[in-house]
């Protein structure tokens, strides 16, 4: 097995921990309480947390596990009116702006 052969696979079994920690902690993030007798996490934090859940999304190679994750994100963040975090609308709006420029015009 070549060197680019692994760093490949090591780069694949990156891609699909990732897909799998968004898909089973945006949910819970969410959902989560906002803590206003006790805050879980300071707004700088909150921010940061934003910050990295963008870069995995735009790091997720294919628009299609995009998708997957953005549509489970809206479902959770719309259904749960409580919470306004996390905000991925960002991560949303450049995915939608993506996408449409694949379909093709006739």
């Amino acid at each position: 097995m070549g060197r680019e052969e692994e760093e490949n696979i090591k780069k694949e079994q990156r891609r699909q921990t990732n897909m799998k920690m968004l898909m089973s902690w945006l949910p819970l993030l969410c959902r989560g309480s906002n803590g206003t007798d006790t805050p879980v996490l300071s707004i700088s934090e909150r921010a940061e947390l934003e910050k990295v859940l963008e870069e995995i999304i735009e790091m997720l190679e294919q628009e299609e596990e995009q998708e997957k994750v953005l549509s489970l994100w809206l479902h959770h963040f719309t259904y749960c009116p409580s919470s306004d975090w996390p905000n991925l609308l960002a991560s949303y709006t450049r995915w939608c702006t993506t996408s449409r420029k694949l379909i093709p015009l006739h």
